[in-house]
């Protein structure tokens, strides 16, 4: 399994999920005015569980870690349940997206009422289907802390990949994910510690002697997102 000193490697790339708080559905005058969704993606100052493939810990993404990524003005997309390779319900770099630190991750957007798509989203958050809101993440190099036993993290500074709304996270209220493999590997070497690259190709390399390939659990990690792609390849 490895040190739990290794968990602070673990948590690179990460998604976020969050009850859907403060949302609201606002449809135009006539069938053809756009439809607009408000919603807060991420909450700030509020710890919450993560578990990992050392057990669980707490982790809190501290008031103002949105506020470079927003500044720097980069494209985030609005996706349902991270499917990132659909067609963004938004973006910002059409305009359609806005993100806000207020100091939570306050998110609108004006979506078109003459795809289907929209109109499912609109009437499964209604009914409650789809019931939370996430985010995809990069948290660069020494913008975050431990406590000495590797029970408590904080985030100070984070790069916001993508928001997406979604059924529900791999456990209630909050929890970790894994990344989808392109947006894995479409990361820079910038955004990895060297020894966490060098584990995961000792990780995958064990699994290629294992006589039994079993499915992993869900560690939520980079290693872990490595091993499960390796893992179905071996399978398939």
């Amino acid at each position: 399994m490895g040190d739990i000193t290794d968990r602070s490697a673990l948590h690179a790339t990460a998604e976020r999920s969050f009850d859907l708080i403060d949302f609201d559905f606002r449809d135009g005058a006539t069938a053809e005015d756009r439809i607009t969704f408000e919603g807060v993606a991420s909450v700030v100052d509020a710890p919450y569980t993560v578990r990992d493939m050392f057990g669980e810990f707490t982790e809190t993404i501290a008031r103002g870690a949105f506020n470079k990524t927003l500044k720097d003005g980069g494209d985030v997309a609005l996706f349902v349940n991270h499917q990132s390779k659909a067609i963004p319900l938004a973006t910002r770099s059409d305009g359609s997206l806005s993100l806000r630190a207020t100091p939570d991750l306050a998110v609108t957007a004006s979506l078109n009422p003459r795809r289907h798509d929209v109109q499912d989203v609109r009437e499964a958050v209604r009914d409650g289907q789809l019931r939370q809101m996430s985010i995809g993440m990069v948290v660069p190099k020494g913008k975050d802390s431990w406590n000495a036993d590797y029970t408590e993290r904080t985030i100070h500074e984070l790069r916001l990949i993508e928001t997406s709304i979604v059924w529900q996270g791999a456990n209630h209220l909050t929890t970790a994910g894994v990344r989808a493999a392109e947006e894995l590997f479409a990361l820079t070497a910038d955004d990895f510690e060297p020894a966490e690259l060098e584990r995961a190709i000792e990780f995958l390399t064990s699994l290629r002697t294992t006589e039994e390939i079993t499915e992993p659990a869900p560690t939520f990690s980079t290693v872990a997102a490595l091993a499960q792609m390796w893992d179905r390849r071996q399978v398939a």
